[in-house]
C-alpha cells in the first residue's frame, strides 16, 4: 500500500510543470505580454500592478496599466487583503493567464505595485494543483515560449 501511495504522489508531481521564482507571463485579455512576474507561494491570490484605480458605476473598475492603456473591467469581487502595509481593500477581476502556452482563467486583484520589483504576482490560486515551484530556476515558461 505504501509503495502504491508513493507512486501516486510521484505521478502527480511529474504531471505538473515546474515554475521558477520569477518568470515572464502573458495576460492576453489586457494586451499585456512578457510581464515580469514574481511567483509567490505565500500569497493566496495573484495581483497586477495598476495605477489610478477607481470604482466606476456600480460594478466596474478603471485603472491605468503599465503599457499606458486603461483597463475597464467588471468587478468580480472586493476583498480586504493583508500585506506588509496593513489591510487594503482590493478589486478583483476575471482574466486569463498564459503559462507554458496553456491558458488559465482566474481572478486577480488590481493593486499599485510601483514600489515593488515585479509588475505581476502569481499566487497560490493558480499554483496549487498546477505547478511545482523551484526557486533556484527562473523564466522557464518564457524560455519555452521563445523556443516555439
Amino acid at each position: 500500500m505504501k509503495i502504491f501511495f508513493v507512486f501516486l504522489i510521484t505521478l502527480n508531481l511529474y504531471s505538473k510543470e515546474i515554475l521558477g521564482a520569477v518568470d515572464k507571463l502573458d495576460l492576453p485579455l489586457f494586451n499585456l505580454y512578457d510581464i515580469p512576474t514574481r511567483i509567490d507561494t505565500g500569497a493566496n491570490s495573484s495581483s497586477l500592478h495598476c495605477m489610478n484605480i477607481q470604482k466606476i458605476e456600480n460594478d466596474f473598475v478603471k485603472c491605468e496599466l503599465s503599457n499606458k492603456t486603461y483597463l475597464v473591467e467588471k468587478i468580480s469581487k472586493i476583498k480586504d487583503i493583508k500585506n506588509a502595509n496593513g489591510i487594503q481593500k482590493r478589486f478583483f477581476v476575471k482574466t486569463q493567464i498564459i503559462i507554458f502556452q496553456k491558458t488559465y482563467t482566474t481572478e486577480i486583484s488590481l493593486s499599485n505595485r510601483s514600489n515593488l520589483s515585479y509588475e505581476f504576482l502569481l499566487g497560490r490560486d493558480i499554483l496549487e494543483d498546477n505547478f511545482i515551484v523551484d526557486v533556484s530556476k527562473k523564466d522557464l515558461s518564457y524560455d519555452k515560449k521563445q523556443k516555439n
